[in-house]
């Protein structure tokens, strides 16, 4: 709007809104979005093939109407490092809000060498309907205590080919506050079993190669304190648990006990994503088996390195690696590793939440050797 007041030009700006009446909550007023006729969305999230395989895996592109769309003939398609892939036409007779699923196969063959690529899919539509948007997707968050917000994103994905190699097959995952790392695990090949508190007994312990808990697992499940003789029985009779970072303050201090051997938790963290890192234990097995970790493994990580490394540990814990940012002291509380009975035991605060959706090779390639630990060595 422009305002003029005593001969003073003003521009002033104000939001469309849109009110309307809820029977409980009263009058809301939610900010007018323009939308695309239609979005899309993608899943997985991230597709890995292990260098080597001959696989065939599927990618499928979900296309939502934002408004009735009536007898328009629609072009599906899609390309990966720059590669078209095959198109599929249709006549598109959808409501708003209606959805369809069009599958992409994805061969090993179609991706040369040790790289990243992205799947880009695409959505046209005839009949006169604007296609401006057409590769975006659309989040909304939505909570009593604030507006209604809506983000458009490219909906492309990260399809890995990369040299990995894994050892054991069926892996327990407790999850914690929530993360994606169990679609990254299923990516990897394992077979993924959520564990709730009912689950977390011998009888489904014992036929898990690994268990691991989700970040935050031990500040927001309390139930855990009363699972920790049943967690070390099973590493004393061979299993491996590796606990993600938990967070050790005042607002979320950990009640729980955690390991076989004391440890605490510190607020320390490498928020260098681009940190030099120092192998303290080279021959270590988690740095060789069975993946041969390299300085390249930390390469193109993202955001940070690690939070809520581990502090004042036992002695019979194994620092495996130091970092720090610049100007400060190296920590090698990012990784420890004990052995207990027939098992292992593992603490990390590496942000693997963080580097295994965003596609990091290398994170892959060491969680890959944290739940190999406990397995026979060649």
């Amino acid at each position: 709007f422009e305002v003029e007041i005593e001969g003073v030009k003003l521009n002033l700006k104000k939001p469309v809104l849109y009110k309307y009446t809820d029977p409980v909550k009263g009058e809301i007023y939610q900010p007018v979005v323009v939308v695309p006729p239609v979005n899309l969305k993608v899943s997985p999230s991230i597709l890995l093939f292990k260098q080597g395989e001959s696989i065939t895996q599927t990618i499928t592109v979900t296309a939502r109407a934002n408004k009735d769309i009536s007898k328009a003939t629609a072009e599906i398609s899609a390309s990966i490092g720059g590669t078209s892939l095959e198109k599929m036409q249709r006549e598109l007779s959808l409501q708003k809000g209606s959805v369809i699923n069009v599958p992409f196969s994805i061969s090993s063959e179609m991706l040369k060498g040790n790289n990243t690529q992205l799947f880009i899919p695409e959505i046209k539509l005839s009949n006169g309907i604007a296609t401006k948007g057409s590769s975006l997707g659309m989040r909304t968050i939505s909570y009593d205590h604030i507006p209604e917000l809506n983000y458009f994103y490219e909906n492309n994905i990260k399809v890995l080919n990369i040299d990995l190699k894994t050892s054991g097959k069926r892996v327990g995952y407790i999850v914690g506050a929530g993360d994606k790392v169990p679609q990254a695990l299923e990516q990897m090949g394992y077979e993924v079993i959520i564990l709730n508190q009912n689950d977390i007994v011998p009888s489904v312990l014992s036929t898990l190669d690994a268990v691991i808990t989700g970040v935050r697992a031990y500040n927001v499940h309390e139930y855990l304190s009363d699972k920790y003789e049943v967690l070390m029985e099973y590493v004393k009779n061979g299993g491996n648990l590796i606990v993600q970072y938990n967070t050790n303050t005042q607002i979320g201090p950990v009640k729980a006990k955690i390991g076989p051997y004391d440890f605490t938790i510190s607020r320390t963290r490498v928020t260098d994503e681009n940190a030099p890192v120092q192998f303290l234990d080279p021959d270590h097995p988690v740095l060789n088996y069975p993946n041969k970790i390299t300085q390249k493994d930390f390469e193109g990580w993202i955001q940070e390195r690690g939070i809520y490394f581990a502090a004042q540990r036992a002695p019979e814990f194994k620092s495996v690696l130091s970092m720090n940012d610049p100007g400060e002291s190296p920590s090698d509380g990012s990784l420890i590793i004990a052995n207990y009975g027939k098992g292992t035991f593992v603490y990390t605060g590496l942000v693997f939440f963080r580097e295994l959706p965003a596609g990091v090779p290398g994170a892959y390639r060491l969680m890959a050797n944290l739940i190999a630990l406990n397995q026979n060595k060649p």
